[in-house]
């Protein structure tokens, strides 16, 4: 397992309790809790899904009322806070509807799209990124988190944590180069950090199979 108990319980924080996620080498398990009751009850997943979607409606109502303030009163700097919050919101509702997509079914391509939104909408915001990693992984389509990982790491260069998972995906999707400098800056950053060892070893393998290849 690459990475210790600390590091995944912040990965469990980003995603719906309704999902189980489990690290398992450099992949993701993912499983929707069981639903019992009678035909006449409401599926609480399907309910789930509503009710994000419910927020991220609310949620874009007060970017463009905040949009619609920073334009009035450009020169204002509680305008400009108050609209980084409403995408920053926009961001965590999107999050959460993709996650929650992702418990009625974990190849719902929209989970991902919406997971995608979201890191656009809140590029420095962890949870958010960490969500997007997670569904991207589980629908076996690390690359498509890079983009996202690479804004947030320009908004957020020390944290360390990011440039290791920034390293797991780019090597899952076959971006040897990418991975190393991934994993060369987290141990610059973390040398001492629990899974630093694990990060070594997968650095000098990578760099083992470059000169072999070379």
């Amino acid at each position: 397992m690459l990475f210790d108990g600390r590091h995944h319980k912040k990965v469990i924080k980003a995603i719906a309790i309704v999902t189980v996620i489990v690290f398992a080498g450099f992949g993701l398990v993912v499983g929707g809790m069981a639903v019992g009751g009678g035909c006449a009850a409401a599926d609480p997943l399907v309910q789930a899904v509503d009710d994000a979607q419910e927020r991220v409606t609310t949620a874009q109502a007060n970017l463009s009322s905040a949009q619609a303030a920073a334009k009035a009163s450009p020169k204002s700097a509680t305008a400009k806070a108050d609209l980084a919050q409403a995408r920053t919101d926009v961001g965590i509702a999107l999050s959460s509807l993709a996650q929650a997509r992702l418990a009625v079914s974990g190849t719902d391509p929209q989970a991902l799209a919406d997971a995608q939104a979201a890191a656009k909408s809140a590029p420095g915001d962890q949870d958010v990124v960490l969500g997007l990693i997670t569904i991207a992984t589980s629908q076996n389509n690390p690359s498509s988190a890079l983009p996202a990982v690479a804004a947030y790491t320009r908004i957020n260069p020390r944290d360390a944590q990011m440039y290791a998972y920034w390293g797991q995906l780019a090597e899952q999707a076959g971006q040897r180069n990418q991975a190393i400098l991934a994993y060369q800056r987290f141990l610059d950053l973390a040398p001492q950090d629990t899974v630093a060892p694990d990060i070594r070893q997968r650095l000098a393998e990578l760099t083992k199979q470059g000169s072999s290849a070379g």
